[in-house]
């Protein structure tokens, strides 16, 4: 994203594609100790394995209205060990289109829609970027994923972000 926006919260210029938030692990994972984490997990770049959960990194694509460019949820999304191992085999390939969709669940709980972890969608590998989820489950995270979000919405979501130190 390269569209640019003045903050009506704290007046400076902020670059869309900047201000996405993303989620560095998913909610099962990060809620473990670290000892728990070493024995029964594997985290491998967009890659997680909890026990016998799978999960992937992937984007939640959402219209800006009036904007070009989408804003995107970075998350993560849990498959079926069968889904995942293709998933895996395929990630860096240059030609997906003849992989289906795969069905999948967010495995984060997004602070903008109370409720969203576990939600059910469609997670689809893309070339030269992260996988998309897209989803089928009725709720208004669906809603704006079909309709679109304001450039205000995006700012609002951006100051939501917890801060590092």
């Amino acid at each position: 994203m390269t569209d640019q926006i003045r903050c009506s919260h704290c007046g400076e210029l902020h670059d869309i594609g900047e201000i996405e938030a993303s989620f560095e692990l998913p909610d099962a994972y990060f809620e473990l100790s670290d000892e728990e984490r070493e024995s029964r997990g594997i985290l491998k770049g967009d890659f997680c394995q909890l026990d016998e959960r799978y999960f992937i990194r992937s984007l939640i694509p959402v219209p800006v209205l009036g904007q070009e460019d989408e804003y995107c949820w970075g998350v993560w999304v849990e498959l079926s060990k069968s889904d995942f191992l293709i998933a895996w085999d395929n990630y860096d390939e240059e030609d997906v289109s003849s992989i289906q969709k795969m069905e999948a669940t967010l495995a984060n709980d997004v602070f903008e829609y109370e409720g969203s972890l576990g939600l059910e969608g469609d997670f689809q590998l893309n070339p030269d970027m992260r996988p998309f989820f897209f989803i089928t489950q009725e709720s208004r995270f669906k809603d704006d994923q079909l309709n679109g979000i304001t450039l205000e919405d995006t700012i609002r979501y951006f100051h939501q972000l917890p801060k590092s130190e």
